[in-house]
C-alpha cells in the first residue's frame, strides 16, 4: 500500500472516531512532521477540511529558533493558520526534579496540545509518530520491564490526538520526501547517543532490521496496535472493578475481598490505574505490579502488606481493604462513615450501605436432613463470600442492618455465652477506625447483634440439637 493511501485511510478513520471537522498538525519542521503536513494538506483539499499548524519551541538547541522560523515561513506561504508556543528554562526545570529531559519536553508538548484542543472542540490534532518511533518506544519499555500497557507502544488515538503514520517506517517517509521534494529541517540531536531512544535507533534497530528483513518495523508496529486492541478488552474488566473503588482523604481504596474474588491477572492493571490516579508514575514496572497483586493473597487470607511506591505514595494491604495513596498523618482510613440503620422487614436480599455487597436472608428450612452431620448445614467462608446458619425461631422481624454504636457488645460464638465489647473484638482483628464504621451488623428487632457480618455469629442465635428450622444468611459481593 502506498504512503499516500495508508495515511489517507488513517486520517479518515481518525476523523470518523472523533467527529472532528478540522485538523491541526504538530510540526517541528523535521522530515516526519513535514511529510505529514504535506499529506494532510492534500487529504483536506478535496474534503473542505480546515488545516492548521502547531509548533512548540523547547529552546533546547541553538537551531531551535531557525526551526521555528522555517515552520512559520512554510505555514504563511501555504496560507495555513499557525499556533506557536515557547518553553523557557527547561534544563533548569529538570535539574530541580527527577524527570528526564525527554519526559519534561514531552509533558510540555502535550500540555500545549491539550490547551489548543480545549479551545477548539471540533479539532483533531495529529502528530508524526511513525512505525520506527513505535518500535523504539516498544523496545525502550521492554528494557524497563514493562507490562502489556508499555509493550503496546504509542496509541493510534488518545482523546483527540491521533497518529496517522504509525504503520509507516521512517525509511518509506524518507523516500516519499525525496520523491515529492518536501522541504524539512535536520535535527542534529537525533544523532546524539545521549538519549536512550537514539541509542536504540542507531545501535539496536540495525540489528533487528538485519534479522527481520524487509517490513520488520511495520510488523512490530502492527503487533503494537493489536496489543492495544487486546488491552481494551482488559480495560473493560478493570472498568468494572473501578466502579467499586472509593476515594478517601489521602488516596483510593477498594475491597480486598472483591479483589481476592477477581482474576489475579486483572489486578496488576487495576493497581497501575490506581497508582496513576493517585499521582504516581504512568508506567509502573510489571514486576512491581505483580508483587502488589501477590500481597492481596487468596480468598480468606488477611495478612497485611506495605509497599513504598515513591513520590510519597504507598500501597497498603489491610485485612479488608487495599489502599493506594499518601502516607498521611491522619491515617489511611481516618474518615469514618456516618451511622446508618436499615430496616429489613422480611426474608430477601438487601444492599449493604457504603460497601459493594449484599446480604441475603433465605426463608426457613427444616433441619431433619442435616441432623446426622452434627454441624450447621451452611457456615463459614465460601468462594463468593460468607455464609452462616442461624436458628429460625430466634429471629424477630423486622431485622436491622446497621453499623456500630458506642457501647455495642455481643456474645461471640465459641466463648460459651460470655459477653464481649464490640470495640475489643474489633481491636483483636486490627481493624482501622474506618473499617470499624463500615462493618455491617445484622441485629434482631429487639437490638441484639445476630451476626458481625462475615466475621462472627452471636452465641444466642447458633443452631443447637433442639433447632428444628434454620435460616441461611449469605453475605456476598455485589457484581451489578
Amino acid at each position: 500500500m502506498t504512503v499516500r493511501r495508508t495515511v489517507f485511510e488513517a486520517l479518515a478513520a481518525l476523523l470518523s472516531a472523533t467527529g472532528a471537522v478540522e485538523i491541526w498538525v504538530a510540526c517541528s519542521g523535521g522530515l516526519d512532521s513535514m511529510t505529514l503536513l504535506a499529506l494532510v494538506k492534500e487529504f483536506a483539499r478535496d474534503k473542505s477540511l480546515s488545516v492548521g499548524v502547531v509548533h512548540l519551541n523547547h529552546n533546547l538547541r541553538p537551531e531551535a529558533v531557525a526551526d521555528e522560523l522555517f515552520v512559520v515561513d512554510y505555514a504563511l506561504k501555504s496560507g495555513l493558520p499557525l499556533v506557536l508556543g515557547q518553553v523557557r528554562n527547561l534544563r533548569k526545570e529538570i535539574s530541580q526534579s527527577s524527570q528526564s529531559l525527554e519526559t519534561a519536553a514531552r509533558n510540555h508538548r502535550y500540555a500545549f496540545f491539550e490547551r489548543l484542543l480545549e479551545c477548539r472542540k471540533s479539532a483533531l490534532l495529529v502528530t508524526a509518530h511513525n512505525a520506527t518511533d513505535q518500535v523504539e518506544t516498544m523496545l525502550m519499555n521492554l528494557l524497563r520491564g514493562t507490562g502489556l500497557r508499555g509493550v503496546k507502544g504509542i496509541p493510534r488515538l488518545r482523546g483527540r490526538i491521533g497518529r496517522p503514520l504509525l504503520l509507516l517506517p521512517r525509511a518509506r517517509l524518507e523516500d516519499y520526501v525525496t520523491a515529492h521534494r518536501i522541504p524539512f529541517r535536520e535535527d542534529p540531536s537525533n544523532l546524539s547517543l545521549e538519549f536512550t531512544r537514539n541509542r536504540i535507533r542507531h545501535k539496536l534497530l540495525p540489528v533487528i532490521r538485519s534479522l527481520g528483513a524487509d517490513g520488520v518495523e511495520e510488523r512490530i508496529a502492527g503487533a503494537g496496535l493489536r496489543l492495544a486492541a487486546d488491552l481494551k478488552i482488559i480495560d473493560c474488566k478493570v472498568d468494572a472493578l473501578w466502579r467499586k473503588v472509593e476515594y478517601v482523604d489521602c488516596g483510593i481504596v477498594i475491597s480486598r475481598r472483591l479483589l481476592q474474588q477477581s482474576a489475579v491477572e486483572i489486578l496488576p492493571h487495576l493497581f497501575g490505574r490506581m497508582i496513576r490516579q493517585s499521582g504516581g508514575v504512568n508506567q509502573v514496572p510489571a514486576r512491581v505490579l505483580d508483587d502488589l497483586a501477590a500481597l492481596v493473597g487468596e480468598i480468606g487470607e488477611s495478612r497485611q502488606g506495605h509497599y513504598d511506591l515513591g513520590k510519597g505514595l504507598v500501597f497498603k494491604v489491610l485485612p479488608d481493604w487495599v489502599y493506594v495513596g499518601k502516607e498521611c498523618a491522619s491515617a489511611v482510613f481516618a474518615a469514618a462513615v456516618p451511622e446508618y440503620q436499615v430496616r429489613l422487614p422480611d426474608y430477601g436480599t438487601y444492599p449493604v450501605p457504603h460497601i459493594c455487597a449484599k446480604l441475603r436472608i433465605s426463608p426457613p428450612l427444616k433441619l431433619e436432613l442435616n441432623r446426622n452431620s452434627g454441624s450447621p448445614p451452611f457456615s463459614g467462608r465460601i468462594a463468593s463470600g460468607f455464609t452462616e446458619t442461624v436458628a429460625a425461631d430466634r429471629l424477630e422481624f423486622p431485622l436491622l442492618l446497621r453499623n456500630r454504636r458506642p457501647g455495642d457488645s455481643f456474645q461471640p460464638l465459641g466463648m460459651n455465652g460470655r459477653r464481649c465489647k464490640l470495640k475489643k473484638f474489633f481491636s483483636s482483628r486490627a481493624l482501622s477506625r474506618r473499617e470499624r464504621s463500615l462493618q455491617p451488623l445484622l441485629c434482631n428487632a429487639a437490638g441484639e447483634i445476630i451476626w458481625v457480618v462475615g466475621k462472627r455469629l452471636d452465641h444466642r442465635f447458633r443452631v443447637t440439637p433442639a433447632t428444628c428450622n434454620v435460616v441461611k444468611l449469605d453475605y456476598f459481593c455485589d457484581e451489578s
